[in-house]
């Protein structure tokens, strides 16, 4: 039996840009038992994959860089394809602040990374041929969760009195990934949209961003990742920052306005159907890099000023959203 083992430990995002490789490595190799070792983030996106057939739980924290040297020579030793897909993203589709890439100008870094989806950058990682491009990750759960989701939003559909439910996530886990203007659109939707109600979602770095109105439900620090993963697939339109919950939105197609700081929309929603995007208006965006520390980033008010978008930009694109996605035939 040829068997195949998959390490990847990441963030949400991270994930889901890997979440189809199951699948084609299965089919192009031949590969009869996989299994995928992941982080929690990672059990998050990967549940009920079809494909995988044992999923395994690592804390990679609790590793030395030595000992994980170590641990992945041991499982390389244990099946017959290995993928380690430490850092693919992190140094395969954005440069690091450890990385010369990061301090040279922004047109070489978007010609280095700015030219091919990231899905895809993970497909060619895993020896995977061209032809396999196109294809993206999703998130799988049972009948009884969807039915679950689909009755959910029905009901804030009646219980608000609205023909539509919005959700927006005021923050990623990054500086640069903060939707600092989302209680002003939130308002702003919810004035000149009397037809919609709106969610809020997040953890606790959304919770300062948090808005509130009569027709705004707040499941900030209520909904786990994967609650939220498929509510968002029977939403009516998302809008959200440049994150994981952005990807997810855009796996199931659903109408989604994602707010584009490092990256772009040809490198974070290619092949998704009803993606909008708005790119910050900042002359180094898409940077194409992975800041912590924000070296040479301009600030603002604290923050990276790649953040701070036009709210009537983001307006524009959703009156272009609503007359072209609504209301949802799916």
């Amino acid at each position: 039996m040829k068997t195949a083992l998959i390490s990847r430990y990441g963030a949400y995002g991270d994930h889901l840009h890997a979440a189809h490789l199951p699948r084609l490595i299965k089919e192009h190799y031949g590969v009869e038992h996989l299994s995928f070792e992941t982080n929690y983030q990672g059990i998050q996106i990967l549940q009920n994959n079809p494909f995988i057939d044992d999923l395994i739980y690592i804390d990679p924290l609790s590793f030395t860089s030595l000992n994980l040297e170590q641990h992945w020579n041991y499982l390389a030793d244990q099946c017959d394809l290995f993928f380690n897909l430490y850092h693919s993203i992190e140094y395969g589709c954005i440069a690091m602040e450890d990385e010369q890439s990061y301090f040279r100008n922004d047109e070489y870094r978007r010609k280095k990374y700015g030219h091919l989806p990231m899905c895809d950058v993970l497909t060619r990682w895993a020896g995977l041929p061209e032809s396999y491009y196109g294809n993206r990750g999703i998130l799988y759960y049972d009948d009884v969760e969807h039915e679950k989701a689909k009755a959910f939003i029905q009901s804030c559909r009646e219980k608000y009195g609205v023909k539509y439910v919005a959700l927006v996530c005021p923050s990623g886990s990054s500086l640069h990934k903060k939707f600092i203007q989302a209680e002003e659109i939130c308002h702003r939707i919810l004035d000149e949209y009397p037809d919609t109600m709106i969610i809020t979602t997040g953890d606790t770095y959304c919770v300062k961003q948090d808005a509130v109105h009569k027709r705004i439900l707040s499941k900030i620090t209520k909904w786990n990742f994967r609650t939220v993963a498929l509510m968002v697939k029977y939403m009516d339109y998302y809008i959200g920052p440049n994150t994981g919950l952005s990807c997810v939105a855009n796996s199931w197609d659903t109408p989604t306005i994602q707010l584009f700081t490092a990256d772009s929309m040809l490198t974070h929603s290619s092949y998704a159907k009803n993606a909008f995007g708005v790119q910050s208006p900042i002359h180094c965006s898409p940077c194409h890099k992975g800041p912590y520390k924000y070296i040479g980033c301009p600030i603002k008010n604290e923050h990276p000023a790649c953040i701070f978008y036009s709210t009537d930009k983001i307006m524009t694109v959703l009156k272009e959203l609503r007359d072209v996605c609504l209301p949802r035939t799916s």
